[in-house]
């Protein structure tokens, strides 16, 4: 018999990452979680924490890939499963959020980000810096 329980959910897929470092906010509180990611897309990021975030709970993210930052992310807290190395998390973005400030620029960003680990797999974005379709929208 099959286990479902195991069986591969997502719709879109995720890109293998390191080189994104994820600082995480539980809302309500000023503490920040650091942490990096496993994988990620525009959708949402699976990362490694030394503390597990509760189910169903809201953070807000700021993601870091060389010289891409997204701050202030919307997400809430889809798992959150022990591991050797810490807890593994997965947080799916609400940039549909009423709290989502920036709505347009914060999901265009994780589109870049997005964009570039699909392109180059674990390469940094720095690399990236001169490559004009590549550049960071700006406000």
């Amino acid at each position: 018999m099959a286990n479902f329980a195991l069986a591969e959910r997502r719709r879109k897929a995720r890109f293998s990452t390191d080189s994104l470092v994820v600082a995480v906010r539980r809302k309500g509180t000023i503490n920040k979680l650091i942490g990096v990611a496993i994988n990620f897309n525009r959708h949402g990021v699976a990362i490694v924490l030394d503390q597990p975030l509760p189910k169903e709970c809201t953070v807000f993210l700021s993601l870091l890939s060389g010289d891409t930052e997204v701050d202030n992310v919307i997400g809430v807290v889809h798992n959150c499963i022990a591991q050797d190395n810490g807890y593994r998390c997965g947080i799916q973005f609400r940039t549909q959020s009423s709290m989502q400030f920036d709505q347009e620029f914060v999901e265009g960003r994780l589109r870049l980000l997005e964009s570039r680990f699909r392109l180059c797999g674990e390469l940094s974005a720095t690399d990236f810096a001169s490559e004009p379709e590549l550049r960071l929208p700006t406000r």
